[in-house]
């Protein structure tokens, strides 16, 4: 089974779509500014997502889970190509943010080529502190999005070698059987910050959207970072 990017209507949907925007955009930022891929996941459950291990069990422990969704699960983006591993191939420098709703779990993975910026100490603290009272409250898009800020900010600027390596797609979304708004018609949202961001003299790097085919394999995480409740 293969997550699908979404931005769901707000009826229905595990996020708000003003949040899901926020969230890609930022994360797009971070991958042309860095390199590194923060990467989201939402599900409503632990159990129905079908992920399942190689001997066709789901996963339903969280850093399990999330040690596969990292390096091993195929994830769709909104033009029909595939992506594997979260970072780039050879830098390892992927970060993914996963929460469960009806277990109200969550847990931020890390690439072993992030884990001398962020530590477990430092991402523990980040979902102490942006993560957790969010998610009290019941504002998971705003818990999600100051997280991944807060994990965007720990990360060097650096730079990418080639416009073509951005990711360009950061949110997934546990499908649950409703009706969805591919994310490609809300993309008009992030052209248009990148065109007010240009005519204000803010280079903010080529966006590349549209991919053919799959992309290679990036990462590379054995089970580093931290997990909890809320």
């Amino acid at each position: 089974m293969l997550f699908s990017i979404v931005a769901l209507s707000v009826r229905g949907s595990l996020v708000p779509i003003e949040w899901v925007d926020e969230i890609e955009y930022y994360a797009l930022l971070v991958d042309q500014d860095t390199s590194a891929e923060i990467v989201v996941v939402v599900l409503q459950s632990l159990s129905g997502h079908g992920v399942t291990d190689q001997e066709g069990n789901e996963i339903s422990d969280i850093v399990q889970l999330g040690v596969y969704i990292f390096n091993d699960l195929p994830m769709e983006t909104y033009d029909g190509a595939t992506v594997v591993g979260i970072g780039k191939e050879g830098k390892d420098n992927g970060l993914l943010v996963l929460i469960a709703i009806e277990e109200r779990q969550w847990r931020i993975e890390i690439g072993y080529g992030l884990e001398g910026e962020i530590t477990d100490i430092e991402s523990n603290r980040i979902a102490q502190e942006y993560l957790i009272p969010q998610l009290s409250q019941g504002k998971i898009g705003e818990g999600l999005y100051d997280t991944v800020v807060a994990l965007g900010q720990q990360i060097p600027i650096s730079g990418q070698t080639s416009p073509g390596e951005v990711r360009g797609t950061y949110y997934y979304e546990q499908e649950l059987g409703i009706e969805e708004t591919p994310f490609r018609e809300t993309e008009w949202f992030i052209w248009l910050v990148i065109i007010i961001l240009i005519l204000l003299g803010v280079s903010v790097g080529t966006p590349v959207f549209r991919r053919s085919g799959g992309r290679g394999r990036g990462g590379r995480s054995g089970g580093g970072g931290s997990k909890g409740r809320w």
